[in-house]
């Protein structure tokens, strides 16, 4: 039998590792579980119970599957129980896998399971995929692998909405959106963070939100003053001041281009909506600085993330690849739960958090590792995107 096989051909599971805050892995798979009608326990020394019902400090006879969802390092201690109770099977969540603990259940003559619970469940479920486009589904060339290609070739095949989502405008995405092959009525295209959704079939724009002016103008003014690098976006075009060589150099082969001004105000783009503003420089730490000395009534009325490891992005309140993804979801009356985004950086967040499963590729920062349900071996040029939507059997 393959792993989802199991999940349904078995009744009775512990949780080991229970935990009582619903964003933890261990909660969502103990009342995944539960939402599949299975007999299912916590483990947790440390928790006498969660939402009324009791957790248990050792394992009880009688489980069928022992679903580890500790730190490795305490998860060998349970070998030997799961061996004396007879317990069938050893599922091993991602993050709680360990040569050591192979090398000990093979010893033991233990049955082991390397899978996701959430991942076997959702899999079935999914409906829609969102991927971040730089750094994850693009190589350094800017380009789609065929092993990518092919992967979202086949979501389509199987009738799974593939969107991608990008900070760039929707012109610097064309290359990609044309490769992808984007011509279906259900097929749409997140740009600016989701400043806006176009339908690439006929370019119909179905949402945009600008910056006010003023705002943007207090912004553009803020940067040049700090001395930072200053993108102002556009729907057709983005502005580029106070611009350094090594953004220069980086800019270089920046898709649809773009154009360097100096001027101290926005007043040529009076009449313009402005859809983002970005602050460039490859201290992260002093764009974290920049963030922190904003008017705070000024950031009152701006959503800010951060992308490419060089990059304060800063859209409209309420803007976000998250709030895309729900937008469409909601156009296709999709649920929530049977979304899959992928992304790598701080920009993802939202849409990650969000996603019924969620992935991530191994050169994602440590914020983005510590919320996705899959972290991909693989990096952005090797082709991570496939390889999540492989090992989360969405394909």
């Amino acid at each position: 039998m393959n792993s989802y096989d199991i999940l349904n051909t078995h009744q009775k599971f512990a949780v080991i590792g229970m935990s009582d805050n619903p964003q933890r892995y261990s909660y969502r798979v103990y009342y995944k579980l539960k939402e599949h009608h299975k007999d299912v326990i916590g483990i947790n020394p440390r928790l006498k119970s969660v939402n009324g019902e009791k957790v248990y400090s050792e394992i009880p006879k009688g489980i069928e599957i022992a679903v580890l969802m500790v730190n490795p390092k305490f998860g060998i201690d349970y070998l030997e129980t799961i061996k004396d109770l007879n317990i069938p099977y050893l599922w091993i969540q991602p993050g709680a896998e360990s040569q050591e603990i192979l090398d000990a259940a093979k010893r033991l003559d233990i049955t082991v399971i390397e899978s996701c619970v959430l991942r076997e469940y959702k899999a079935k479920e999914i409906k829609m995929v969102v991927s971040d486009l730089d750094e994850t589904l693009l190589n350094d060339d800017r380009q789609i692998s065929e092993l990518n290609l092919n992967a979202i070739n086949t979501l389509k095949e199987k009738g799974i909405v593939f969107i991608p989502a990008s900070g760039r405008p929707y012109y610097s995405m064309k290359n990609s959106v044309e490769a992808l092959q984007l011509k279906g009525e259900t097929d749409f295209v997140i740009s600016f963070n989701g400043g806006m959704i176009h339908k690439p079939i006929n370019d119909e724009i179905l949402s945009i939100t600008a910056l006010d002016h003023d705002l943007a103008e207090t912004l553009y003014q803020f940067g040049l003053k700090q001395g930072l690098c200053v993108h102002v976006y556009i729907e057709k075009d983005t502005y580029v001041s106070n611009i350094n060589d090594v953004e220069k150099q980086h800019l270089k082969h920046f898709p649809g281009g773009y154009s360097e001004i100096d001027t101290d105000t926005l007043d040529f783009l009076k009449d313009t909506p402005i859809l983002k503003v970005i602050y460039q420089d490859l201290d992260f730490e002093n764009l974290k600085r920049i963030e922190s000395i904003l008017d705070p009534q000024l950031k009152a009325h701006l959503e800010i993330s951060y992308s490419s490891n060089r990059y304060m992005e800063i859209n409209p309140k309420g803007v976000s690849k998250g709030n895309a993804l729900k937008y469409i979801a909601n156009h296709l009356d999709i649920s929530l739960k049977d979304t899959l985004a992928i992304g790598d950086n701080l920009n993802d967040l939202s849409m990650l958090e969000i996603a019924g499963l969620s992935g991530a590729p191994a050169n994602a920062r440590d914020a983005i590792l510590d919320v996705v349900i899959y972290k991909s071996p693989r990096t952005y040029n090797q082709s991570a995107v496939y390889d999540i939507l492989r090992l989360t059997k969405v394909i």
